[in-house]
């Protein structure tokens, strides 16, 4: 998976929208997200995870915790993910339960969570709708859960360490799927 770029609403420390476009890496395949504490490179982590999974990037941030509180009423909390992944391009939109005022008269409605998933092309193509199917979906195209994501991907801060002193099978696991290893694990089985 290449990122794209990432425009987030409402989220995390982020009151307005705020847009990360990742496409002036250029052909880098490898960066590193840095900043002073507090300057909102979790958020950014978050975001992406919570884009492809509909779940944060570490057990600091609940979902609940992902809308800002500074957000106003009428500001819709989202974040739009767009990545490439075997040349294809998809965007991701997902948003959060939330409250926010109605839009005729006084008063609050509550907004359920809603995910989309489009394969970009010369005509934008729905590939699936619904938080569930649209993790689901996920999953199958990048072959990582958001556990192995979080722990192979974006290693959010102080999860290194994690991965390196995570028990053998937990390792074999993210390692299998890194590189692929399950033909030769069969192999091995005929053998």
């Amino acid at each position: 998976m290449r990122p794209v770029k990432i425009e987030i609403q409402a989220m995390g420390p982020y009151k307005n929208k705020e847009i990360i476009d990742f496409s002036t890496l250029g052909d880098k395949k490898f960066f590193l997200i840095h900043g002073p504490t507090g300057s909102g490179k979790t958020s950014i982590l978050d975001a992406m995870t919570y884009a492809l999974y509909g779940d944060t990037s570490g057990d600091e941030r609940s979902l609940e915790q992902m809308r800002s509180q500074w957000a106003d009423g009428d500001t819709e909390s989202y974040v739009i993910f767009e990545f490439f992944i075997g040349g294809k391009l998809y965007r991701i939109k997902r948003s959060p339960k939330q409250t926010l005022n109605k839009k005729r008269g006084s008063g609050t409605r509550e907004v359920n969570p809603e995910a989309a998933l489009w394969l970009i092309g010369e005509k934008d193509d729905v590939v699936e709708t619904g938080t569930s199917k649209v993790t689901e979906k996920v999953e199958a195209l990048l072959g990582f859960n958001s556990g192995q994501f979080r722990q192979v991907i974006v290693l959010p801060q102080g999860k290194f360490r994690e991965l390196l002193s995570a028990k053998a099978e937990g390792r074999e696991e993210i390692l299998k799927v890194l590189f692929a290893t399950e033909r030769f694990t069969r192999i091995q089985e005929l053998i």
